[in-house]
């Protein structure tokens, strides 16, 4: 593989050696999705996992949004 880029090597790589966050598979509602748990029944939006199309219109449930879920 090969990369064409001027950005410095060190910035393109940034990163890459970290560990992951840990996610979860969370339901809200009829939508699964992939949350980083901030809280106890809260967590960072990764993506979405199992919905209708018009789920990704939805800004509340963009990437980085903060949701709310039923802990049960």
């Amino acid at each position: 593989m090969t990369l064409h880029t001027t950005m410095p090597l060190e910035l393109v790589l940034q990163g890459f050696g970290d560990e992951a966050e840990e996610t979860c598979e969370v339901w809200r509602g009829d939508i699964m999705l992939q949350v980083v748990p901030i809280a106890h029944g809260m967590g960072r939006v990764v993506r979405l996992l199992q919905c209708s199309l018009n789920d990704y219109l939805r800004p509340e449930l963009a990437p980085g949004s903060i949701v709310y879920y039923d802990t049960n």
